[in-house]
């Protein structure tokens, strides 16, 4: 009984504790700069089929901040979609230093998202470089949370904390609450044990001159995590990785469960091929008790509860899912800009259950996911081959 009552105490305080991370996270002084960016490059490489694409890529340019920026926009040359939509935002925006870029289809064993962006630095004028998805909403005020983190000693990239704005549909909210839920206490909770050792990619900066020491991302174009794959790239010339406060909001239409089943496989399967195996032991050590495995507790008490049912099971059970609920709605109200619908704060419990069939699926399933059309097949070590074409690759998925 003592046993049984103290792993109990474990799970509450696991949950006590990231919360308490996260709080202590946000009261710390965001880092200021002695000097400012001269210019800042923002490079965006975009892919059409997201109907919110346009309002996104339109957030950057209507953005308030005291920092010079110019906007790249890199497509694929036979986009015309996005080319479009790029060429009308430059119009309804004459002020802003914008350029639009179009771009070779990649090599088999490129990553399509980082041969845009190594194209964008070839022609990018800025002293910082700040690479940001499309689907990606930087706040007013945004640069000036997440630049002055270059500054500090050692640091050769910074990168913020994503959340998603999308409810739409089911498994849009599902996608949103999976993010949401899990962002702050993923990245932030682990800083007191240790420097980070990856990064949100979703949207990150680094100084153009730290590009040009590593080499730029020349030596990590075939690697399919290129969020991990640059920071480890910058790990290992030496430099540290910055979290910064910033939290950006992102915005993708997940229409079905076979979108939604492959955004979440994808996100999964590359810690798996990629963190893992690149990691110290002790970072992967990190990983797995702070993220894999409580990702697995939820779905293992309601398998408890299916099979040995009991009012005080019930009860526990209950509780634990409230507390996580009522942890969601403190970071919704006080960091997450109320991005949740109230409403949806109730299909936590749901999303929590099915990540941990993800997890399990993501752990023994073949190394093979949908991406941009095609079926890709990830190696040891997160290099990737595609296999075969299943659609168009101008057919966008979920990013």
């Amino acid at each position: 009984m003592r046993a049984r009552w103290l792993g109990w105490g474990l799970l509450f305080a696991e949950r006590a504790w990231k919360h308490a991370e996260v709080v202590r996270f946000f009261r710390r002084p965001v880092p200021q700069a002695a000097t400012s960016p001269e210019l800042i490059s923002i490079l965006q490489p975009v892919l059409s089929g997201d109907p919110t694409m346009a309002a996104s890529l339109e957030r950057t340019l209507a953005m308030r901040t005291r920092y010079p920026f110019e906007v790249i926009w890199l497509a694929d040359d036979h986009d015309s979609a996005a080319q479009v939509i790029c060429r009308d935002l430059a119009a309804r925006y004459p002020h802003r230093a914008t350029r639009l870029v179009c771009v070779a289809p990649p090599g088999p064993r490129e990553n399509p998202k980082l041969v845009k962006v190594i194209a964008g630095a070839a022609l990018a004028h800025g002293d910082v470089l700040c690479i940001l998805d499309d689907d990606t909403r930087l706040p007013d005020g945004g640069l000036e949370q997440l630049i002055p983190s270059l500054a500090l000693p050692g640091v050769g990239l910074a990168f913020g904390l994503p959340y998603y704005e999308s409810f739409s549909t089911l498994w849009s909210s599902l996608t949103s609450l999976f993010v949401n839920g899990n962002s702050l206490t993923t990245y932030l909770p682990y800083l007191r044990l240790s420097e980070p050792f990856t990064i949100n990619g979703m949207l990150y900066a680094l100084r153009r001159d730290v590009y040009d020491r590593i080499g730029g991302f020349q030596a990590i174009i075939g690697m399919a995590a290129d969020d991990f794959a640059a920071g480890h790239l910058l790990r290992q010339h030496g430099y540290r990785l910055a979290q910064t406060p910033l939290r950006h909001g992102i915005s993708t239409s997940v229409r079905t469960y076979a979108d939604y089943a492959r955004l979440m496989h994808r996100w999964l399967l590359f810690p798996r091929e990629s963190v893992l195996r690149q990691l110290s032991p002790r970072e992967r050590g990190i990983i797995i008790v702070l993220g894999l495995l409580p990702a697995l507790i939820p779905l293992a008490l309601l398998a408890r509860l299916l099979l040995w049912p009991s009012r005080r099971a019930a009860a526990l059970t209950a509780a634990y899912f409230a507390y996580d609920v009522a942890m969601l709605a403190h970071f919704n109200r006080a960091y997450l800009r109320r991005s949740t619908p109230v409403w949806a704060l109730w299909l936590r419990p749901v999303a929590q259950a099915l990540t941990g069939i993800q997890v399990i699926a993501a752990l023994l399933a073949p190394q093979r996911m949908m991406w941009r059309g095609k079926v890709m097949r990830i190696e040891r070590g997160g290099g990737f081959t595609y296999e075969a074409a299943a659609h168009d690759i101008s057919e966008r998925s979920p990013s």
